[in-house]
């Protein structure tokens, strides 16, 4: 299983019969063999999560089907778009989707591709801010865990959460509140718009200790990680 870090939020996911690609906003697709499936992701419509030159990938694949949060209202080949809301569950081909609502828009996924599960937040994220009134951070706290409480109890392989820098001491609040409620081989931070270093200053958080070395060091845009199934 690969794992290409394309820009921001998107990601691109390679298993030998299929391609997942999640909130593409820029970056550079690696080239796709034809005999690949792939499936093509994006939460919701804001432009850091969505971009309209996704649809022109059905140029050059055939075989591609795009799963876009319904409030997402650009159209391109309307035979390949299925729209999907908050708190659904449906089958593509052999993928089982299930969705969640966001904090922000649209929504996060859950992705189980054949052995595999794989979750993507988007702006699933517990929100808290600095300027906001205590009232507001406290309705953030509470829809992100109750949102986080609905998703299965299985072991989940690969998870992409935010870690925006933007947040300031509370940034890694979503992120840690994910690891310590759910069973989770390996988190990509995300959303770190550039910024690289919060890595590093989630390694020194003494909070993060239990699960730090699950954590996935993203370094760069067009970034590839090659992971091996556990024994």
């Amino acid at each position: 299983m690969k794992v290409l870090f394309l820009s921001h939020s998107g990601f691109f996911i390679e298993y030998q019969e299929c391609v997942l690609i999640f909130d593409y906003y820029e970056g550079t697709i690696p080239e796709i063999s034809s005999e690949k499936q792939i499936y093509v992701f994006a939460s919701h419509a804001h432009y850091d999560h969505f971009q309209k030159k996704i649809f022109e990938w059905v140029r050059d694949y055939q075989n591609i089907t795009y799963i876009l949060s319904d409030d997402i209202t650009e159209k391109g080949s309307a035979d390949r778009i299925i729209s999907v809301a908050p708190r659904q569950v449906i089958c593509v081909d052999d993928l089982k989707i299930q969705t969640f609502r966001s904090t922000d828009e649209g929504v996060a996924f859950l992705v189980h591709v054949k052995d595999k599960v794989i979750y993507h937040a988007g702006d699933l994220n517990w929100w808290h801010w600095e300027e906001e009134s205590d009232a507001y951070n406290e309705m953030m706290r509470r829809k992100y865990q109750n949102e986080i409480g609905k998703i299965p109890s299985e072991k989940i392989d690969l998870a992409f959460v935010p870690l925006d820098p933007r947040q300031g001491e509370q940034d890694f609040w979503g992120l840690d509140y994910f690891m310590k409620h759910t069973d989770t081989r390996y988190v990509f931070p995300m959303h770190m718009w550039g910024k690289y270093d919060e890595y590093d200053k989630l390694m020194k958080n003494p909070k993060t200790i239990e699960y730090k070395n699950r954590v996935m060091r993203i370094t760069g845009p067009q970034q590839i990680f090659e992971l091996e199934d556990e024994a």
